[in-house]
């Protein structure tokens, strides 16, 4: 009898572990990559897409094809760009911290003026011009139209206020009179004064002494009248015309008869007024530009009684007026305004000085004194006389 041999039953097929819904569980390496995946996804979200490179590369579970990303390193500082804050707080006032040429435009253009140290301005607007910082400003004369404006650089101004004298050159009183002037400059000085505001504006040297001439009249004149006042005594008015007119005879002996080159000298410094040389011949006697603009500052306020004081003004202004009319506007040829003319012989050449006391019909009184020097006749400094008072009697007018 055969014995069979009974095969034991097929094994049931193996089943994947399930979760608990019956889920597939992946492998435990898969469940790792799935986790690193995850991690990266999420430092995206949280920080950009930099880290998440980083990370990648770091975990080896994405491969990002090679390309270039349009960002800069931003490990690599990058070089900063120069840039100037706006000021809100222009227009504002401000003081010139050195003697300093006003620009047409930011560095460059000739000079339109030139301001003293602590000249008063105010300041408009901000501009860089290479590696300078600009500024414009403006400021104000004595009367309405004077003053001017231009640039600067911005360090030589200063936000503390200041206090003093405004000083200036004659551009500093008006652009345009430094531009009249400006073809005799080598050969004119001036200087114009307002005393009651402060200011004083000069051209060419101040303080170097030039020969009067008969520009010493008034010295003269003033010096008769106050002796006259001092011994309660009057003046004789023909000793007073002999002065006006530069009388050859009467003038040298009305000189010595005040004491001469000493007496005058003791005259004008009893009042502080320095800045004369006198001479033993009284049309030799010799000023400064600043001596002068003294000299009338007084005339026009204390050195004699009101009354003496008009007397000069008048007696001077009318023995004048034929050569000083025609270089000024209309109101400065009325009465009250004073203009003396000196002529000198210096040698070959001649000096000619033009000075006295203003008095604008809306301004405020001003003393000046110009000076030509080295001139070929005593009519070779019309030009610029007429140049210097036409352009300043107008501009005073407002």
């Amino acid at each position: 009898m055969a014995i069979g041999v009974q095969s034991a039953p097929p094994a049931p097929p193996r089943k994947r572990p399930t979760s608990k819904r019956g889920t597939t569980v992946a492998p435990p390496h898969q469940m790792s990559a799935w986790r690193g995946t995850l991690i990266i996804l999420l430092a995206f979200c949280m920080v950009g897409i930099v880290p998440l490179v980083i990370v990648a590369e770091a975990t080896g579970h994405l491969a990002f094809p090679s390309f270039s990303l349009p960002l800069s390193n931003p490990f690599t500082a990058t070089a900063p760009t120069p840039t100037d804050a706006p000021d809100l707080a222009l227009p504002r006032d401000a003081w010139v911290t050195r003697s300093v040429d006003v620009l047409p435009r930011p560095g460059q253009g000739a000079a339109l003026a030139t301001l003293a140290p602590a000249f008063p301005v105010r300041l408009l607007q901000h501009q860089r011009a290479g590696n300078t910082l600009w500024s414009r400003i403006e400021w104000t004369g004595p009367v309405h139209g004077m003053g001017g404006a231009g640039w600067v650089p911005n360090n030589l101004l200063d936000s503390n206020g200041h206090t003093g004298a405004i000083m200036g050159d004659l551009g500093a009183l008006s652009p345009a009179l430094r531009q009249v002037v400006s073809p005799y400059s080598r050969q004119f000085s001036a200087v114009v004064s307002i005393p009651s505001q402060g200011r004083l504006y000069n051209a060419g040297g101040m303080d170097n002494s030039v020969t009067l001439g008969t520009g010493f009249r008034p010295m003269l004149l003033s010096a008769l009248y106050g002796g006259a006042e001092a011994k309660h005594t009057s003046v004789s008015l023909m000793d007073a015309l002999l002065i006006s007119h530069s009388d050859a005879t009467g003038t040298p002996r009305i000189y010595q008869q005040l004491g001469g080159a000493s007496g005058l000298s003791t005259y004008l410094g009893n009042h502080t007024i320095s800045g004369f040389q006198t001479d033993p011949t009284w049309s030799a006697c010799q000023a400064t530009p600043r001596a002068m603009m003294t000299f009338y500052e007084q005339l026009a306020g204390n050195l004699l009684s009101k009354a003496d004081s008009t007397s000069v003004v008048s007696i001077l202004s009318l023995a004048d007026a034929a050569t000083t009319s025609n270089l000024t506007a209309s109101w400065a040829r009325t009465a009250g305004n004073l203009l003396v003319v000196g002529i000198a012989p210096t040698g070959n050449t001649w000096t000619v000085s033009i000075a006295g006391i203003l008095n604008p019909p809306n301004g405020p009184q001003v003393i000046v004194a110009a000076v030509a020097t080295g001139q070929s006749s005593s009519d070779g400094a019309t030009p610029a006389m007429k140049a210097f008072y036409q352009q300043l009697t107008t501009q005073l007018a407002g």
